[in-house]
C-alpha cells in the first residue's frame, strides 16, 4: 500500500496544527479530479492514508490540499496550499511535512 502523510507545524508559536482540513485528489489524465481522501490533522499536526494502487493508477498526478484559512479563522493570504505529486510506486511512504503561517509556508519531501 501507499502512504500519504505529513506533519503540520504552526511557525507562529511551534505548536502542533491541529484540526487542519486536508483533502488527496487524484487527477486523472484528462485534469478531472477525483476526492481519494479529506480529513482532518490529529492533536499531533498529523496525518497518514493508505492507498492500494492499481497499475493504472501509477503515472496520474494526485495532489494534497491543505486549508489554512479555516485553521487561522480567514486571518490569512494565503488560503490553500496545494502540492501537486506522483506515487509511482505502490509500497511508498510519501511524507510531506510543512511549516504553515497565515502569511507563507514552507515544504519539503521527506524521506
Amino acid at each position: 500500500m501507499a502512504i500519504v502523510s505529513s506533519h503540520l507545524l504552526n511557525s507562529i508559536n511551534g505548536s502542533h496544527a491541529s484540526g487542519v482540513k486536508i483533502k488527496v485528489n487524484q487527477i486523472t489524465k484528462n485534469g478531472l479530479r477525483k476526492k481519494i481522501c479529506q480529513t482532518l490533522t490529529d492533536k499531533n499536526g498529523r496525518f497518514s492514508k493508505e492507498f492500494k494502487l492499481g497499475k493504472k493508477d501509477y503515472n496520474l498526478e494526485y495532489e494534497i490540499i491543505v486549508n489554512l484559512q479555516d485553521y487561522f479563522r480567514k486571518k490569512t493570504n494565503v488560503s490553500n496550499i496545494v502540492i501537486n505529486f506522483k506515487m509511482n510506486n505502490p509500497k511508498k511512504k510519501y511524507h510531506i511535512p510543512m511549516m504553515i503561517s497565515p502569511n507563507s509556508y514552507s515544504v519539503w519531501w521527506s524521506k
